[in-house]
C-alpha cells in the first residue's frame, strides 16, 4: 500500500514536467523564429545546430588527463546558421577568420577546467561574447580635422604644465632668498 502512494505522488509529480518540456520546446521554436526575423542577436544559442565533442585534455591534471574526456570543442557551421544575421556573420569571419577552417565550421575550444560540464559553459559563454563582439558595430576612425585639433590641444596643455612648473620655480626661489 505505502508503495502505491509513492507511485502516485510520483506521478503526480512528473506530469507537470511533460507538459512544461512541450511549452518549453514551443517558446524555443519561437525565440529562434523572432531571432530569424528580428535580424539582430540577444544572446540565443540553438543548441541543436551546434556540434559539441569532447577528447582528452592536455596539460596538468595527472591521471584525470588521461582518464577522462574534458576537452570540448564546438563546431559551428556559420553559413547555415540561420540564427546569426548575415552582417555579423561577415564580421565574425573577418574578426575570427584563423579559427574558421575551409569548411566553414568555427572551432572553439576550451580545456580551461577538470570538469567536461564547466568546459562546456566556457565555450557557449566565448561563443556569445565573440557574436556579441561581431553585433556591435566597427569603430570608426577619426577624420584628419579631428587628429589635428587633439595633437594642437596636446601642444597647449604641455606649455601650459611648462609655464604652471616655471612659475612654481620661481615662486619656491623667492620664498629661499627671504630667508
Amino acid at each position: 500500500m505505502n508503495g502505491a502512494s509513492t507511485i502516485s505522488r510520483l506521478s503526480t509529480q512528473i506530469a507537470p514536467f511533460h507538459n512544461t518540456s512541450a511549452v518549453f520546446q514551443q517558446q524555443q521554436q519561437q525565440q529562434e523564429e523572432s531571432f530569424i526575423n528580428n535580424n539582430t542577436f540577444t544572446g540565443y544559442i540553438p543548441i541543436n545546430q551546434l556540434d559539441i565533442s569532447y577528447s582528452s585534455s592536455s596539460g596538468p591534471g595527472g591521471q584525470n588527463v588521461n582518464r577522462n574526456y574534458t576537452k570540448v570543442t564546438i563546431k559551428l557551421h556559420l553559413p547555415t546558421a540561420t540564427w546569426i544575421p548575415d552582417d555579423i556573420k561577415n564580421r565574425i569571419t573577418e574578426l575570427h577568420k584563423n579559427s574558421i577552417n575551409k569548411d566553414g565550421y568555427w572551432l572553439i575550444r576550451s580545456d580551461k577546467t577538470r570538469q567536461q560540464l564547466l568546459n562546456v559553459a566556457d565555450c557557449m559563454d566565448k561563443l556569445r561574447c565573440y557574436i556579441a563582439e561581431a553585433a556591435k558595430p566597427p569603430k570608426l576612425e577619426p577624420s584628419f580635422e579631428t587628429l589635428e585639433k587633439q595633437r594642437e590641444d596636446r601642444e597647449r596643455a604641455t606649455i601650459r604644465r611648462l609655464e604652471m612648473k616655471k612659475q612654481r620655480s620661481i615662486f619656491k626661489a623667492q620664498k629661499r632668498m627671504e630667508f
